[in-house]
């Protein structure tokens, strides 16, 4: 990408609820590896914590609801997703959209991203890496 414009970085759940299990500001985390992004976050990801929040009990229940205030106040930009259902192949289909490195923890999407040559960006010796 050229260095132009502001590279582009969708956050999926993993990535938000980390935030605040590892007590780590994502914004600063991300700038340290790969400069200046602008962060988005697909609406299905924002249903998923939604759906974790109503559903989930205890710590998860109060880390769904902390990602979702944090998107909030942070004023995140929200994207309408490409299919609703999936949440995974709504990251692929958006990253491919908007030329754009998805930021995740789930291993399982870490290799369908792989796959579709999509730059990952993910927890690595106690730091978030673009690998």
């Amino acid at each position: 990408m050229g260095s132009s414009r502001n590279r582009m970085v969708i956050l999926d759940t993993s990535v938000l609820i980390s935030i605040f299990e590892k007590k780590i500001d994502i914004r600063d985390e991300i700038s340290a590896e790969i400069g200046k992004a602008e962060l988005l976050v697909p609406r299905s990801v924002l249903r998923e914590l939604e759906k974790l929040y109503s559903l989930s009990r205890g710590s998860r229940r109060r880390l769904a609801k902390a990602a979702i205030d944090y998107i909030d106040s942070i004023g995140f930009k929200i994207i309408e997703s490409e299919d609703e259902k999936d949440v995974d192949r709504d990251l692929i289909m958006l990253a491919k959209k908007f030329d754009a490195a998805v930021a995740t923890l789930d291993k399982e999407l870490i290799s369908k991203l792989r796959k579709e040559g999509i730059e990952i960006i993910t927890w690595k010796n106690k730091r978030f890496k673009l690998i």
